[in-house]
């Protein structure tokens, strides 16, 4: 009975030890939400549109009005990287990823 105790003991002090470590670990990281998450994700061309000459580029598989920040136009279905959000329009700024 005595062994029984230790061993549930160990157990919860590691299983503990091992989650304050996790908790630790996350409160390190920067807190990503809003418009901050999404610079640097990429996304794909779905629509070249003439409205003010705004694409609709899917990222994190929702569609998106964006503007270029580069006067290189992308075709349809190329990737583009979001460089920054417009918080007034609430658009993306895209700009196309070279491929070699």
């Amino acid at each position: 009975m005595e062994t029984a105790l230790w061993a549930g003991g160990i157990t919860f002090a590691v299983i503990a030890v091992f989650l304050l470590w996790l908790g630790l670990r996350a409160q390190k990281k920067p807190g990503l939400t809003g418009d901050e998450a999404m610079i640097g994700e990429t996304g794909i061309v779905r629509k070249i549109s003439g409205f003010r000459g705004r694409l609709v580029v899917e990222v994190r598989g929702e569609l998106w009005w964006s503007s270029l920040s580069s006067e290189t136009k992308p075709a349809i279905g190329s990737e583009v990287k979001v460089t920054a959000v417009d918080p007034r329009d609430l658009i993306l700024i895209v700009e196309p990823i070279g491929r070699k």
